[in-house]
C-alpha cells in the first residue's frame, strides 16, 4: 500500500505568529465571564443566607389593626438556604480557580433547589388567606410577603443567570482554560 505525502502544510494561516483566536464568536473575555459569573454566584450566595434571618410573611387578621404574627424564612423551611448558599459560595471559588462545566451544571442545580423551596414552599404561604381563630371567634386572616421572599427569589434567579452563564460562555471541554 503506497501513501502519499500530505500536499498541505501543516500551518494553514499566512501570519507569521500563531492566532489566539477566542474560540466561539462573540465569546467574552475570560477574565470577564469568571468575574461575571464568581461576583453573580457569591451575590447570590450572600442573598440567600441574608433572606434566612429576615421575616418571610406577616399575617394580619380583621379582629386586630396591626399584624398579630410574623414568620421568619428560615424558621418557614427549616434553614434549608443556608446550605445551599454554603455550596454557592464554594462553587464560586471553584469556578474562579477552574471555570469548567460542572461548578457551572452545580449552580444552576443550586439555583433551581433555592428557587423550588422560595416559589414552591414559601410563596404559597406567604399569598395565603382564609379564616382563622382568634380568641374565641373565627376572623378572616391574610398574609402578606416580606422582604425575605424577594431577596430568596432573587438569589434564585442570580445563581441561575450565573450558572447558565457559565455553562455558555465558560471554556469549551476541548479548549484549554487561559489562566489570568
Amino acid at each position: 500500500m503506497n501513501v502519499s505525502e500530505p500536499e498541505a502544510d501543516t500551518e494553514y494561516s499566512r501570519a507569521t505568529t500563531a492566532s489566539r483566536g477566542r474560540g466561539r464568536a462573540g465569546a467574552a473575555a475570560p477574565g470577564a465571564t469568571r468575574i461575571a459569573v464568581t461576583g453573580g454566584a457569591l451575590i447570590a450566595a450572600g442573598l440567600l443566607f441574608i433572606a434566612e434571618f429576615l421575616p418571610l410573611f406577616e399575617v394580619r387578621t380583621t379582629a386586630r389593626n396591626g399584624v398579630t404574627r410574623t414568620v421568619i424564612a428560615g424558621s418557614h423551611h427549616s434553614y434549608g438556604l443556608i446550605p445551599l448558599a454554603v455550596l454557592t459560595a464554594g462553587l464560586a471559588f471553584a469556578w474562579w480557580r477552574s471555570p469548567g462545566r460542572l461548578p457551572a451544571v452545580a449552580m444552576v442545580v443550586l439555583a433551581v433547589a433555592a428557587l423550588v423551596i422560595a416559589l414552591g414552599r414559601d410563596l404559597p404561604d406567604a399569598q395565603a388567606s382564609g379564616i382563622a381563630r382568634s380568641q374565641g371567634t373565627y376572623v378572616v386572616a391574610a398574609a402578606t410577603p416580606r422582604s425575605a421572599l424577594y431577596l430568596e427569589t432573587a438569589g434564585g434567579v442570580i445563581l441561575l443567570l450565573a450558572g447558565v452563564g457559565g455553562l455558555l460562555l465558560g471554556p469549551s471541554p476541548g479548549r484549554p482554560v487561559q489562566t489570568i
